[in-house]
């Protein structure tokens, strides 16, 4: 019946995901389209801002596709470093994004030039602010309705994005006023989002990468301490992401208890972890005699 529900959770949350990434591409298209036409570094650059929403998109579609499957022969510890790999190539892409616009920006502001500022540039604006509300108003219901963490993060991210557009808005209203420096400037300040964003997502690819420690270890040892029967607890360790954690601790117990026993001890340590961390997908007891 879990299995059930879990596989009907994720095909909703796929099919939120499908449609805001849709929306989110047809976004950036008509930004950069127009943003080129009009000689808006700005808008070109908040075009390739919206990419970010769209690889936010992706990432959430391959850990629901791939990510969760079971363990297998090939993979025995189960997927979940596929989203990382994502997240990484993802971040590197961003980067490599962000120096492209910080490079057109920088050549603009040695050479001034206004950009042509016409009605299209504000409907495609007003336009693509309308789809961003929309979509972080749709992704935050259906994320609560599915309980999907991961979309009620990125409703969150969508909507601290408009900020960005506000600046773009803010560029045309300052060229029309004879500004040539607002543009290029405005497009700096977009690719330092970008790069902020890529660097945090590369920040944490790395902490999984390298096994950082996913968990306090005193708060693990205490919980795990508290079980009855528990003479000692040595050794924690843990690693994984935010939403999947892998703990593994040595644990100490009278050296006369029967196998049974010590087993069932490892078993409520587990259900102990897992019920204050919903977080944890596997918990490894090595039990070893105190006396």
């Amino acid at each position: 019946m879990r299995a059930a529900s879990t596989d009907v959770t994720r095909r909703g949350v796929r099919r939120v995901l499908w449609l805001t990434l849709a929306l989110n591409l047809a976004v950036s298209v008509g930004k950069v389209a127009v943003g080129l036409l009009s000689g808006s570094l700005a808008m070109v650059a908040d075009g390739y801002h919206s990419l970010v929403d769209g690889a936010n998109n992706v990432l959430g579609l391959i850990v629901a596709a791939y990510a969760f499957a079971p363990p297998d022969r090939g993979h025995p510890y189960g997927h979940r470093k596929f989203e990382t790999a994502a997240t990484a190539v993802i971040g590197v892409a961003l980067l490599s994004l962000a120096y492209g616009v910080l490079e057109g920006a920088l050549g603009r502001a040695r050479h001034p030039e206004l950009p042509l500022i016409g009605a299209l540039n504000w409907t495609v604006m007003a336009a693509t602010m309308a789809v961003n509300v929309f979509v972080s108003r749709y992704e935050d219901r259906e994320g609560r309705r599915l309980r999907s963490a991961f979309l009620v993060a990125d409703a969150s991210h969508t909507r601290a994005d408009l900020l960005v557009s506000v600046g773009v808005v803010a560029s045309f209203a300052a060229a029309k006023a004879g500004l040539a420096w607002a543009d290029p400037a405005v497009a700096v300040a977009i690719a330092a989002v970008i790069a902020v964003q890529a660097v945090r997502i590369l920040v944490s690819a790395f902490h999984v990468l390298t096994d950082r420690a996913a968990l306090d270890a005193e708060r693990v040892e205490a919980l795990a301490r508290a079980v009855p029967g528990v003479r000692g607890i040595g050794g924690v360790r843990t690693r994984g992401r935010g939403d999947a954690v892998w703990v593994d601790l040595t644990v100490r117990l009278d050296g006369a208890m029967t196998l049974r026993d010590a087993h069932d001890v490892a078993d409520r340590i587990e259900e102990s972890l897992g019920a204050a961390h919903p977080e944890i997908v596997d918990v490894v007891v090595h039990l070893e005699p105190a006396d």
